[in-house]
C-alpha cells in the first residue's frame, strides 16, 4: 500500500549524517558545536513539522522549561 507520506523532511540524509559526524568529533565537555547553518534550519523545520503532526494525532507531550 503506497500512500502519501505522513511527514516530508527537509533534512537530507547527507546533512543528517554530517551533523552526526560533527557531533561525534566534538569533545564531551564542549558546550557548543559548530554546524552548517542550513542543516540546522532543516532540522528545526523537521522538528516543527513532526511536532505539528503529533499534535494533530493527539500524541505529544512537551516538557516545560525549568
Amino acid at each position: 500500500m503506497s500512500g502519501r507520506p505522513i511527514l516530508q523532511l527537509y533534512t537530507t540524509m547527507s546533512e543528517f549524517e554530517l551533523l552526526h559526524e560533527r557531533h561525534d568529533r566534538t569533545r564531551s565537555t564542549s558546550k557548543t558545536v559548530t554546524v552548517d547553518r542550513q542543516a540546522l534550519i532543516h532540522i528545526l523545520m523537521d522538528h516543527a513539522r513532526m511536532l505539528e503532526a503529533l499534535r494533530k494525532a493527539g500524541r505529544v507531550e512537551i516538557a516545560e522549561l525549568d
